[in-house]
């Protein structure tokens, strides 16, 4: 790992995401707004990357509707009012910076919300491109305005215009939706570059969500980050004015074809990428033991492709200035959080997935996907705490 610019020290980074907000609710995860923060600087975090709603930010109070209430596990964003939650997002990032402020953590500002925000039921036309990317970059730049007045970007080490641009908005591009080679990640067991005949597109959608955002943040020397997903021909997608590349590794294990007959008997598609939402028929224990079992087996195909994707990622920006960090892995994405489940194997991979990540120059790296006040691991502050030190201590390696 390498020290992350203005800092003599990598970034520790939880992923927060929208979680920190919309189920800040009472009896939600994020209730204790205080005592999460407090328990992350604990667990050697220093930075929270979360999604500051830029959207919302200009406006007043804001609704979210009641999600996951009858469901057995939990997934992120989680509102379980059963009329759901009003907060001034505002007010609330305000009450994050100044936290983050007496704990001595950072932000990383970033968002999720394009499928909510622009509210599309089709995708739009490549006549519509420019205006709805600059748009949200204008969205962006009003609320930058306010953040700043507010003391918010004093916390800042990044902002990235949109989360894992190729889902988030590639899937919104009627270019792309329409074409045969969809913005899902490759499992075939082989690292690739995700659509290099998109590449194109995404210079162009990259340009005009980040022409103003970088404009904007250049006098408080925030860096402007891209949000990737699995590997992508940075050089060919980003423009050279983006300062770092978030580089997102979530894979399923590597599987067996006894594995998958096992994994199915759990439930439907238990032996593919599922959202947490599709799990609710699972059998937990059933799914726990071939998992477990799955990733015993198959360790070192697991490990072989968390190097393999390395290699390719500094392959790539090799000839770039760009810091690269990486705040979702190392995978699966969608473990299910259940009484049932046994966490031990899928925390010993996450741990020994981020040593390997640790040898490469990584200026900022997570711990988990799940390592958040959501989920159960979470619990394991000591875990966390022993894999955070290893990762500011591992500069150079």
């Amino acid at each position: 790992m390498k020290p992350y610019p203005t800092f003599d020290h990598p970034l520790t980074i939880s992923m927060w995401d929208y979680s920190w907000l919309t189920c800040s609710h009472p009896g939600g995860s994020f209730q204790n707004l205080r005592q999460c923060v407090k328990e992350a600087a604990e667990c050697g975090y220093n930075t929270l990357r979360v999604d500051v709603f830029p959207h919302f930010y200009v406006e007043g109070d804001h609704h979210f509707p009641e999600q996951g209430l009858s469901r057995r596990i939990r997934t992120w964003g989680d509102v379980l009012l059963p009329d759901g939650y009003t907060v001034n997002v505002r007010q609330k990032v305000i009450e994050l910076a100044e936290l983050c402020r007496e704990y001595d953590l950072h932000l990383g500002l970033d968002t999720w919300q394009s499928f909510t925000v622009l509210g599309r039921e089709y995708p739009f036309t490549p006549e519509e491109e420019e205006g709805i990317a600059r748009g949200w970059a204008d969205a962006w730049v009003k609320a930058l305005k306010l953040m700043r007045e507010d003391g918010v970007l004093e916390r800042a080490v990044w902002v990235a215009p949109l989360n894992e641009v190729p889902i988030f908005l590639g899937n919104l591009v009627q270019r792309i939706v329409e074409d045969n080679g969809p913005q899902t990640e490759v499992g075939d067991g082989e690292i690739r570059y995700l659509n290099e005949h998109h590449d194109a597109i995404f210079m162009d959608l990259n340009t005009w969500l980040g022409e103003a955002v970088k404009a904007e943040i250049s006098g408080d020397e925030i860096p402007l980050l891209y949000s990737g997903v699995w590997v992508e021909n940075y050089p060919a997608r980003v423009p050279t004015f983006y300062d770092a590349v978030d580089c997102h590794f979530m894979p399923d294990p590597r599987l067996t074809d006894e594995d998958r007959v096992a994994l199915r008997k759990a439930g439907p598609n238990a032996a593919d990428f599922t959202l947490h939402d599709q799990q609710n028929d699972w059998d937990f224990a059933l799914f726990s033991a071939a998992w477990n079992r799955a990733a015993q087996r198959n360790y070192g195909r697991m490990m072989a492709y968390a190097r393999d994707f390395c290699e390719m990622t500094f392959a790539t920006v090799r000839d770039t200035e760009w810091e690269v960090i990486c705040t979702e892995a190392y995978g699966p994405c969608n473990f299910p959080d259940h009484p049932e489940m046994d966490w031990s194997v899928y925390r010993e991979y996450n741990a020994d997935a981020a040593r390997m990540f640790a040898s490469y120059p990584f200026s900022g790296l997570t711990l988990s996907n799940h390592a958040e006040p959501l989920f159960s691991l979470w619990q394991d502050r000591d875990w966390q705490w022993r894999g955070n030190q290893y990762l500011l201590n591992s500069i150079g390696i």
